[in-house]
């Protein structure tokens, strides 16, 4: 099973290769369990995660459920359900 860590560090690896720039990405942030997680960009180009664990209560819009055929971890879009599930399930990926 994947941290929430490496899920935040495989999102930023995945839109480096899509050509998101890291100041696009710059201030992201994630919840994972009930931690909340914040990509800053350092000074040497990398990225900095702080979290912070407690309670974290998360609304949704119903549309966005309704989006079946998008990774819910890393926001890759695909043509099937299958596909989509096998997206970001392995950490070996």
């Amino acid at each position: 099973m994947q941290t929430g860590l490496q899920l935040v560090y495989k999102w930023i690896e995945r839109n480096r290769q899509l050509g998101v720039s890291d100041d696009e990405m710059d201030g992201t942030r994630f919840v994972y369990g009930d931690t909340l997680y914040t990509i800053k960009k350092t000074g040497n180009g990398e990225f900095d995660v702080d979290h912070i664990s407690g309670k974290i209560i998360v609304f949704r819009d119903e549309k966005e459920l309704d989006d079946e055929y998008t990774c819910r971890i890393c926001g890759t879009e695909y043509t099937n359900k299958i596909d989509t599930i096998r997206c970001c399930m392995n950490q070996d990926e």
